[in-house]
């Protein structure tokens, strides 16, 4: 089970936000879930995931997305996940 908060960010502000949690056991599948979540919440397309971004949310625990990771022309700068700590 994981819980991600998801943010847009414009101008270095945070315009959009929430968090969700998956309830599925495999990782990948849970952050696909939660990707596919946030990309209908926001009213977007889901943003190409790269090595990059696996990189990132291991090391920090969070992915950070261009609009240069997304094929249809984006009105934010940012879209963020990061992973929120569950209690056990």
């Amino acid at each position: 089970m994981i819980t991600v908060w998801g943010k847009l960010l414009k101008d270095g502000k945070i315009v959009r936000s929430d968090t969700v949690t998956s309830e599925k056991q495999d990782m990948s599948a849970a952050l696909l879930e939660c990707l596919e979540y946030f990309a209908a919440k926001f009213d977007m397309e889901a943003p190409m995931w790269h090595s990059q971004h696996t990189k990132q949310l291991g090391i920090f625990h969070k992915a950070t997305f261009r609009p240069d990771d997304f094929i249809d022309k984006v009105d934010f700068d940012r879209f963020e996940l990061q992973l929120l700590e569950n209690e056990k």
